[in-house]
C-alpha cells in the first residue's frame, strides 16, 4: 500500500490546503497519515479527528509533542514555528518521515498558501528532506475571483490578511474529490463555514480573515481540486497518483 504523509502547522490546514487531495488519494487506496505541529487556537483535537474522518485521513498525531509549538495567530511570537530554530523544525519533519516511510509528502507551498509565517516554516522544513514533496498553492486567478465574489457581498469591507496572492506558475493537480466531504470537514472547525451559502454566511460569520477568503476562493474555483508545486524530490522518480 502506498503511503502519503501530510505535514501541517495547524489543525484546519488539512482542509484548506490538501482536503481534496487526501480524499482523492484515500479513495484510490493510499494510506493517508497526518502530522500537525500545533494545537491551533485552543485545543482542536476533537475537531481535527472529525475532519480527518471526512477527508480520508487514516491516522494523525502531533509532529513533535502536543505543546512544543503554539499558534499565536501569525504574530510570530515566542514558541511559534516561525520563531523556532529551523533546524529543530526540520529535525521533527525528518523524524516523521523516517517513522512513516511515505512515498509522497504533502504540505503547503513556498508561500505558505496564505503567507502565514508558521506555514512557511513548515514548508521550508519539508523542502530540506530528500523525498518527493508537493506544496499546495493557489492560482492567482482563483484568488482574484474569490476577492471579486466577496466584494459583491461585502462592498467596502476588507477581507483577508492581504498575504494571499496565489501564483501564475504551472501547478500539478490532484482532482476529483467529493465537494460535500471537504465542505463538511470545514464545518467541524467553524460552524457553517463550509456548507452555508456564502451570501448568508457573510451575515452570520463575524470573521473577515483568510478563512473567509479561502471559502470564497473555493466557491469561485471549485472544491474538488488541489494544486501543488514540487518542493523537493528523492531522485527516484515521481510517484504516480492517484
Amino acid at each position: 500500500m502506498r503511503t502519503v504523509l501530510v505535514i501541517n502547522a495547524h489543525p484546519d490546514d488539512e482542509v484548506f490546503a490538501t482536503g481534496a487531495a487526501t480524499a482523492v488519494l484515500s479513495d484510490a487506496g493510499w494510506h493517508v497519515v497526518l502530522r500537525v505541529a500545533t494545537q491551533g487556537v485552543g485545543d482542536a483535537a476533537d475537531k481535527l479527528q472529525a475532519s480527518c474522518d471526512l477527508l480520508g485521513i487514516d491516522e494523525w498525531d502531533w509532529l513533535s509533542t502536543k505543546d512544543r509549538w503554539v499558534d499565536d495567530g501569525g504574530r510570530s511570537g515566542p514558541q511559534t514555528l516561525a520563531s523556532a530554530d529551523p533546524s529543530e523544525v526540520a529535525a521533527a519533519v525528518q523524524t516523521a518521515i523516517s517513522e512513516v516511510s511515505p512515498q509522497l509528502v504533502l504540505t503547503v507551498g513556498r508561500d505558505g498558501l496564505t503567507g502565514h509565517p508558521d506555514h512557511i516554516a513548515i514548508s521550508q522544513a519539508v523542502q530540506q528532506q530528500p523525498i518527493h514533496a508537493l506544496g499546495a498553492r493557489l492560482r492567482a486567478q482563483d484568488v482574484q475571483a474569490g476577492y471579486q465574489l466577496l466584494h459583491q457581498l461585502l462592498p467596502g469591507e476588507q477581507v483577508g490578511s492581504g498575504l494571499v496572492t496565489g501564483c501564475t506558475d504551472d501547478l500539478q493537480e490532484i482532482t476529483g474529490a467529493p465537494e460535500t466531504r471537504r465542505r463538511q470537514a470545514l464545518d467541524q472547525y467553524y460552524n457553517g463555514l463550509g456548507t452555508t451559502d456564502i451570501a448568508e454566511l457573510v451575515t452570520t460569520y463575524g470573521r473577515r480573515g483568510d478563512s473567509l477568503l479561502l471559502r470564497a476562493v473555493f466557491d469561485a474555483s471549485g472544491w474538488h481540486t488541489d494544486r501543488f508545486e514540487v518542493l523537493s524530490s528523492s531522485g527516484s522518480g515521481v510517484p504516480s497518483f492517484p
